[in-house]
């Protein structure tokens, strides 16, 4: 039988899973560790910097992003602007759908996927309005 040999942070000394096609790029480390060992610079570990997705993004910021989208997005759809997605069925759809494939929306952008589920929420508020 033949095992498959695990990945292994050089950070942490634990296996890498989640971010295991990424091992490579993020010098053979979790995105995590590698964030705090090379992005997060001079801030402290528990305050949030300036790289999107930063694992030490505050709840209540997050929170408070999401909600202004959803404000912003409801003051939109009451002044009929022209969603792909005009019913809120046709958009929860698209928003479902969306947040299926986000993973493969910040690759073809360029970026990590983002560790904070606030930040995904809120890019897929405003992407489920022309999502199909």
């Amino acid at each position: 039988m033949l095992h498959h040999m695990e990945l292994m942070c050089r950070r942490s000394h634990r296996p890498v899973r989640v971010s295991a096609a990424q091992f490579d790029v993020f010098e053979q480390m979790h995105y995590v560790c590698f964030h705090y060992e090379f992005e997060h610079d001079a801030f402290d570990v528990d305050e949030e910097c300036s790289a999107g997705g930063c694992p030490s993004a505050t709840i209540a910021t997050g929170r408070g992003i999401v909600i202004g989208t959803a404000r912003a997005l409801a003051i939109e759809s009451a002044s009929d602007a022209p969603w792909a997605n005009p019913t809120v069925h046709e958009y929860l759809e698209a928003f479902a759908r969306w947040l299926e494939d986000s993973d493969g929306y910040y690759i073809n952008q360029g970026r990590v996927p983002p560790g904070s589920g606030w930040e995904v929420v809120n890019d897929g508020l405003r992407a489920a309005t022309t999502y199909e």
